[in-house]
């Protein structure tokens, strides 16, 4: 590549390196609500007492845009990765209220991020940055109110997402989103008694507040999940697992300089779930692993939760 083009990709680099940041809807192209959280049990309160939940995630994924510049071709980019991990607390009280159990929940996570975005210019030379960090993340409470009839659990919750995690504005390893929101829906649990099929699922809607370092307002948002497993073993649960996501209007405000865009994804895969008992205390182990597929304006990417929860 002669020297001119490297000049003009050096400066197209720049703006794809903001480009790749704000392309995806809704702000970042990441939701303040974990697809994928809600899963086996979705639709289950559990009986009285205090539950303590950690949380081990990975998600890799990836985006590209093509941008023609002059008759001239150029492809940006960026990839992402982010372990996290999560400390979560349920309470369940002996009380009840219309007829159901109460939970007041609340998450503490923490995380990693490595992102590295880049450039190609038509000759196929390459400019790219990175940058990677440890922090907190964005601390969410919930409470939630569930039934029980038979077979059949369900319940109905509002959890809200405080700003609280790593953020700064650019091109920065933020942990957190610095965008308010809250989330409300309803889970269910049903399993055939016979079979020991059991079908769960979640729907559920994020209203998202602004964003007021970049005001930059992201899109509401609908999400369902859902696992469809079988009881193959005296506590071990095998299935399949899956999450559907839309946004519902485009992102807005001042700091939305790319449109109102909106994003979609679908994701599959399979999942695991182990009840034990340590002496007289009950344990759970949870896995899943999903595949995400038709992504639009989003990340497209993989992702494998553990969680072991232990009751007090």
């Amino acid at each position: 590549m002669r020297k001119p083009h490297l000049l003009l990709a050096f400066a197209l680099g720049v703006a794809a390196l903001g480009f790749v940041s704000r392309a995806d809807a809704a702000e970042y192209g990441f939701s303040t609500y974990g697809l994928g959280s809600s899963a086996f049990g979705a639709g289950a309160t559990p009986p009285p007492g205090t539950y303590v939940t950690t949380v081990i995630g990975y998600y890799s994924g990836e985006t590209r845009a093509t941008i023609d510049f002059g008759g001239q071709i150029f492809t940006a980019g960026a990839k992402a990765k982010f372990f996290q991990s999560a400390l979560s607390g349920l309470y369940v009280p002996e009380a009840t209220l219309f007829g159901g159990k109460v939970g007041i929940a609340l998450t503490i996570p923490a995380g990693h991020v490595d992102i590295t975005a880049g450039i190609t210019g038509p000759g196929g030379a390459t400019l790219t940055r990175q940058t990677d960090g440890w922090g907190l993340g964005d601390i969410n409470g919930r409470i939630q109110l569930g039934w029980q009839s038979g077979t059949f659990a369900h319940l109905i919750y509002v959890q809200g997402v405080a700003p609280t995690g790593r953020y700064k504005v650019g091109f920065e390893p933020i942990v957190g989103l610095h965008r308010p929101g809250i989330d409300t829906g309803w889970s269910f649990t049903w399993e055939e008694p016979t079979s020991k099929f059991q079908f769960n699922g979640t729907f559920g809607f994020t209203f998202n507040f602004e964003n007021d370092k970049t005001d930059y307002q992201s899109g509401h948002e609908f999400h369902f999940e859902w696992a469809v497993g079988k009881e193959v073993s005296q506590g071990l649960v095998l299935g399949i697992v899956g999450y559907n996501y839309r946004q519902l209007d485009g992102d807005s405000g001042s700091g939305a300089r790319l449109g109102p865009y909106k994003g979609s994804v679908d994701a599959i895969g399979a999942g695991a779930v182990y009840t034990t008992i340590v002496g007289t205390t009950p344990l759970i182990f949870n896995l899943r692993h999903y595949e995400e597929f038709d992504p639009r304006n989003r990340m497209d990417g993989r992702m494998t939760i553990f969680t072991g929860t232990l009751k007090f």
